[in-house]
């Protein structure tokens, strides 16, 4: 456990460290090149405009590295990330209020396409039918190359465009007033269908590909042929040895989806204008918003870091070989 969290306060500090270097890594001075925007679009003086653009990239360039270092680290600490310059709001307002749609979407996504995806790709390991497994891996080979934002447009002109049965943009309509109602949860429901079925398709060809070559690893373990030779059952060796055991690396890998995509498909969010982070990621880096970009990578990076420390732990407790092995140690 020691270790584990050394190397999470490890990763964290560097993750600190990186994100701060986006600010020093883009070219030219970020605060002058703000301060003339503001000082063109507000009417105010450069000093004024140089001041007020410090405190929103929160980044002075006059301080040492040390200086702007800490700075940076206590606007962290504190939860002040800065204002963001496209939508001159609080970074962190911007995060709270769009990382519910992309735990929504971006979740029900990774989970739906989880659990089908293991189930396909254990059943087609199990029946070795080579029928099933030419089919698998065309569906893998086409899915698995074409961009998920490729899929959405395909989605979008076949489902909203040519057949108009689903809508093609936002998070809900404009004439539902949110709240707990039937209308506006069916509204939501609805114009969640688009994006999470453009990232189930993409990721559900993976899970079969990933839990059929798992699958077909363990059913040439010696124990699965002891457990043919006990006489247990076909279902019970499926269900309780080849499917539990394969499901293991699918569990680690189902973490870092998980901690990947909460930072949203910054382009499948963005076909269908659906307000989560990865809009606000594309809008960010599409007009240089520094603030915004820095507050959005910090909590992506720290949301992986959480995601694999939480499925590590998790996986001790599902593997009894691990505990066994960390009680020796």
């Amino acid at each position: 456990m020691k270790n584990r969290l050394l190397v999470v306060a490890v990763t964290i500090v560097v993750a600190v460290f990186m994100t701060f270097l986006i600010v020093k890594l883009m070219p030219g001075d970020p605060v002058h090149v703000l301060a003339n925007e503001l000082r063109t679009t507000q009417g105010i003086s450069e000093e004024q405009a140089v001041k007020r653009a410090i405190t929103m990239l929160n980044y002075d360039p006059n301080k040492t590295i040390v200086e702007q270092m800490v700075q940076f680290v206590k606007g962290l600490v504190t939860g002040d990330l800065g204002t963001s310059i496209r939508f001159k709001t609080p970074v962190v307002n911007i995060i709270k209020a769009a990382l519910p749609w992309t735990l929504f979407s971006a979740g029900l996504a990774t989970i739906l396409s989880y659990f089908v995806g293991t189930k396909m790709g254990l059943y087609v390991a199990w029946k070795q039918d080579k029928k099933a497994n030419a089919i698998t891996d065309i569906v893998s080979s086409i899915f698995g190359s074409v961009p998920d934002y490729v899929i959405g447009f395909l989605l979008v002109s076949i489902f909203a465009v040519q057949m108009g049965l689903l809508p093609s943009r936002g998070a809900y309509s404009a004439t539902v007033d949110p709240g707990f109602s039937f209308a506006f949860i069916g509204s939501v429901l609805t114009h969640a269908i688009l994006p999470v079925l453009s990232l189930f398709i993409v990721q559900f060809a993976n899970w079969i590909v990933n839990m059929r070559g798992s699958a077909a690893n363990v059913m040439n373990q010696e124990y699965i042929k002891y457990a043919r030779a006990r006489g247990l059952s076909n279902k019970v060796i499926r269900k309780q040895y080849v499917g539990k055991n394969a499901s293991l690396p699918m569990i680690t890998a189902l973490g870092t989806t998980f901690g990947m995509l909460v930072g949203g498909a910054p382009l499948i969010e963005n076909v269908f204008s659906y307000p989560g982070v990865g809009f606000f990621l594309n809008t960010g880096v599409a007009v240089r918003d520094i603030p915004l970009m820095q507050g959005l990578f910090f909590m992506i990076i720290m949301t992986v870091i959480v995601c694999n420390f939480i499925v590590d732990l998790l996986y001790g407790y599902i593997d009894p070989r691990l505990r066994r092995s960390h009680g020796a140690k």
